[in-house]
């Protein structure tokens, strides 16, 4: 049995639950206060990211108690305006189309530094949050030691974004690595790591 199969995977009917965790998760979290400075604009790109995580990819958590999510995309499904709407979230990203110049920007960014990497096919962390109550306690590892074994087995290496520092540290205790460093343009100036954890 794997560790995977030992999570407890997310599913339509979790849905509101585990956009609070991944909510309460990042509320203290710089770049999404300066993305939207608005609470109820954090919380729809949530959403919407777990709701494309459950059309394309898998949603996962350490029990059905849901203290954390860890939300996974495959390499090739980028969230396009089509991706969305077949996800269910055409409307709720219309609730966030006022800042979608912005998310542009910050997304193109990305994907320009994010190319030089040469990866090939790998597994996208796209989010993964423990509720504050929860953290600590060894939920975060579990979701990562399970997403791990799982890359190994697929052979493939897990790619991610943070904005932490912090973060970096606890992610290179697991394997990954820092393969860029950027500093997103204006209007947030802040910085963001490129991880990799590469197939070992």
């Amino acid at each position: 049995m794997s560790l995977i199969s030992d999570l407890y995977k997310i599913q339509k009917k979790d849905l509101k639950n585990a956009v609070n965790v991944l909510d309460n998760a990042f509320s203290e979290d710089s770049m999404w206060k300066e993305v939207f400075n608005d609470e109820d604009k954090n919380r729809v790109l949530t959403e919407v990211m777990v709701r494309f995580c459950l059309k394309y990819g898998n949603v996962f958590s350490t029990s059905d108690n849901l203290e954390g999510v860890m939300a996974i995309a495959p390499h090739d499904k980028d969230m396009n305006l089509w991706r969305i709407i077949r996800s269910g979230a055409f409307f709720l990203s219309m609730k966030i189309a006022s800042e979608a110049k912005k998310m542009k920007v910050l997304s193109n960014a990305v994907e320009e530094a994010k190319k030089s990497l040469n990866l090939g096919p790998y597994i996208h962390l796209l989010i993964m949050g423990v509720s504050q109550e929860f953290q600590g306690k060894g939920f975060g590892g579990k979701l990562l030691r399970a997403l791990i074994e799982k890359a190994e087995s697929e052979r493939k290496p897990i790619y991610l974004e943070t904005q932490k520092e912090e973060n970096v540290n606890l992610y290179e205790k697991y394997g990954f690595s820092v393969k860029n460093k950027i500093i997103l343009p204006e209007p947030l100036n802040l910085p963001m790591w490129l991880m990799v954890r590469d197939i070992k």
